[in-house]
C-alpha cells in the first residue's frame, strides 16, 4: 500500500493525517511532509495515524531522527495509534520520546465522557 499525508495547519499546531504503510520505499514521504510542517509557524507538531497502518524501522528511526534533531524547536507527537503499531512504537522505545495517544486510549475517553454526560 501506498502512504499518503495531508497536512493541516491549526491555531496552535500543525497536523500530519496520515494513512497507509511506513516503510523503507515509503519513508521519504514522511520525511518531506515533516519537513513542510516545520516550514509552518507552529512548534506542535501532530501525526494523527488513524489510518495508519502499519510502521517498519526506517519509519522508527525516522521518527526518533526528527524528534532528536527537531526538540529544541518542535514538539513532536503521536494521535490516535492502533493497538498494532502503539505495541512495536513501545517495544522500540519510541515512546520514551515522543507522546502517543492510542486508539484504545481515545475509545475509553469517550466511553468515560458518554458516562459522565
Amino acid at each position: 500500500m501506498e502512504l499518503t499525508i495531508n497536512l493541516e495547519s491549526h491555531e496552535n499546531y500543525t497536523l500530519l493525517m496520515i494513512e497507509g504503510d511506513i516503510n523503507t520505499s515509503t519513508v521519504h514521504i514522511l520525511e518531506n511532509a515533516i519537513r513542510n510542517a516545520t516550514t509552518i509557524n507552529q512548534n506542535h507538531i501532530v501525526l494523527d495515524c488513524t489510518l495508519l497502518k502499519s510502521i517498519n524501522g526506517d519509519g522508527l528511526g525516522l521518527l526518533l531522527h526528527c524528534q532528536v534533531q527537531l526538540s529544541e524547536y518542535y514538539y513532536f507527537s503521536l494521535y490516535n495509534v492502533s493497538d498494532e503499531v502503539a505495541s512495536l512504537m513501545e517495544l522500540s522505545g519510541i515512546t520514551h520520546f515522543i507522546q502517543m495517544n492510542t486508539q484504545a486510549e481515545n475509545a475509553k475517553q469517550q466511553h468515560t465522557e458518554q458516562q459522565s454526560a
